[in-house]
């Protein structure tokens, strides 16, 4: 196995060969873009065969099983009607920028099906939302292997995609498939051997998703009803490299000195404004962002209470929450608990409230409320609890510029 692995002039950093019989979710996630959706409906159905993970479409009812190696709260929003279902803590098995990415895998034939491997921003900023299509293979035609890049809303990349016709019918077995990134430029492999390269590179971390879905009609084509149930998309193994220079982490996200907030991944419990999808003034990263001029904005038709949440990776000590908005007497919270929890998942605890704030400015001025809390020892994530607030009555909404969580030392 050692010299399988081995690739010259590359270190192996992430791998997994799928060996065992149950999903280790210490790398991924069998539920894809869960936030979306139900539990149910976002889970995948897979088993494991021949040393691979098989992602299947079981029956007709389900459209899409996929795996995913990080995730957090609005990633990768794919429709202007998306709300978010659920809060789940977040995570990053695999978020990393850079490397050499390799895929063994045989996908799936008939029309109407798609065998995917993708990779998408995790969003720190809001315009970290590239996606990178390695490759789709659409089942009508498996001899044409479509990789894409989409820009989205970064405005430093523009789309680009190539249809790359193979000799050979990639449904009938095994092959590699590899890309290479680097901060100047990507290039993609079959089988060893390169069929594109593009002069132009993400520049922040991204997680991978590997995925089969179907639909009927249109680019994906129609469905082919013959084919018999499960429908298959077998994978053999994901490998990571990376080159001497490229950061080596999986998980890139800098360490600020003093304001703790700074490199946790947001998230809310409730649903946000959004607006449409390329020109959203409300972002879940922003609350974290240390910019003032940005802001998160409440969903009118969302019930008391709402729930904001930042996640760490690591187990954090603080003692002070601070809460900035503008505006605050026209559209500030007006009252929030602080909770705590050791996995971000059970045994949350109330450490600290706000009590009533009256907010001064009424004007688009920035204001903090900021509040001293007990040490907090041994806490992975936490969440305000927003009980009321001064939402204008025409939009019920209020705002939050920031949230900061610091350890003050103290004589």
């Amino acid at each position: 196995m050692t010299d399988m692995l081995h690739k010259e002039g590359w270190t192996l950093v992430f791998h997994e060969e799928f060996d065992g019989q149950t999903l280790d979710q210490t790398k991924f996630s069998p539920y894809g873009l869960s936030h979306w959706k139900t539990i149910e409906e976002a889970e995948a159905a897979y088993q494991f065969r021949d040393s691979c993970i098989v992602l299947q479409l079981p029956d007709e009812h389900k459209r899409v099983s996929a795996i995913v190696t990080g995730m957090r709260d609005g990633l990768h929003r794919y429709g202007d009607d998306l709300g978010l279902n659920h809060h789940e803590h977040a995570f990053m098995n695999l978020v990393t920028k850079y490397g050499y990415f390799e895929v063994r895998a045989k996908v799936a034939k008939g029309s109407g099906l798609n065998s995917a491997w993708w990779m998408i921003g995790f969003e720190n900023e809001k315009e970290q939302d590239a996606e990178i299509d390695i490759f789709e293979m659409l089942g009508k035609d498996t001899r044409l292997l479509n990789t894409t890049l989409h820009s989205l809303r970064d405005t430093k990349l523009k789309y680009a995609h190539i249809p790359y016709r193979t000799d050979v019918d990639l449904s009938e077995d095994f092959h590699v498939y590899g890309f290479e990134w680097d901060d100047s430029s990507m290039k993609f492999y079959l089988d060893h051997e390169l069929y594109w390269e593009v002069d132009q590179s993400p520049d922040y971390p991204m997680v991978t998703l590997l995925q089969i879905n179907d639909g009927d009609g249109g680019w994906i084509g129609d469905l082919d009803r013959s084919i018999p149930y499960p429908k298959e998309f077998l994978v053999d193994y994901l490998r990571v490299y990376k080159r001497k220079g490229m950061p080596m982490e999986l998980i890139p996200l800098e360490e600020k000195e003093g304001n703790l907030a700074r490199f946790a991944i947001s998230g809310v419990g409730n649903d946000i404004t959004w607006g449409d999808l390329y020109n959203a003034q409300s972002h879940i990263c922003y609350i974290n962002d240390g910019d003032p001029n940005t802001a998160l904005m409440s969903k009118p038709e969302e019930s008391l209470p709402h729930y904001v949440y930042l996640d760490w990776m690591e187990l954090q000590v603080f003692d002070t929450v601070a809460l900035s908005t503008r505006a605050g007497m026209k559209q500030g919270p007006t009252q929030w608990d602080i909770e705590v929890s050791p996995d971000g998942l059970t045994d949350w605890r109330k450490v600290g409230e706000s009590g009533q704030v009256a907010w001064n400015l009424n004007e688009d001025e920035l204001e903090t409320h900021e509040i001293t809390l007990p040490q907090v020892e041994q806490a992975k994530s936490i969440r305000l609890v927003i009980q009321d607030f001064n939402g204008s009555e025409e939009a019920g909404t209020y705002l939050i510029q920031d949230i900061a969580v610091y350890l003050n030392t103290r004589v």
